[in-house]
């Protein structure tokens, strides 16, 4: 199934409901493949900042193609060099979370507002929400 608005939205919706869930607030940030904006969510009181880090997030999981975990191991001078290359869009952090069908990257989910454990809870939320819809 293709990444559409309306799974776009079911998909913010579920990383909402897990963030009240656990207690935080959270902006997150549906990319496409290629790492453009597709959909974006801001709960209420989330500081500002979080708007640009949730981007940042789900730009780094479609370019990279990798999760969280995978990108805190790769060498951080290559990292490094790609944000660069990227005007600084890169964090390779452990809540990014790219979103597969058939192994294939279609989408990426980055949340922030709250610490990345609780950030990647709700972007893993998320990214199920696609899974399951």
């Amino acid at each position: 199934m293709p990444l559409t608005a309306a799974n776009a939205q079911q998909m913010i919706q579920a990383s909402q409901a897990k963030a009240r869930e656990i207690g935080v607030g959270v902006c997150t940030a549906i990319v496409d493949a290629d790492g453009r904006l597709f959909a974006f969510g801001r709960m209420e009181g989330v500081h500002w900042l979080s708007i640009d880090v949730a981007q940042a997030k789900a730009f780094t999981g479609a370019l990279l193609r990798r999760d969280g975990p995978d990108l805190q191991n790769m060498n951080p001078a290559i990292v490094s060099a790609l944000s660069a290359m990227y005007s600084g869009r890169l964090l390779a952090m452990g809540s990014v979370t790219p979103v597969r069908q058939d192994g294939v990257v279609i989408a990426s989910v980055g949340c922030s507002g709250a610490t990345d454990d609780q950030d990647g809870e709700c972007a893993r939320a998320a990214r199920d929400a696609y899974v399951s819809g």
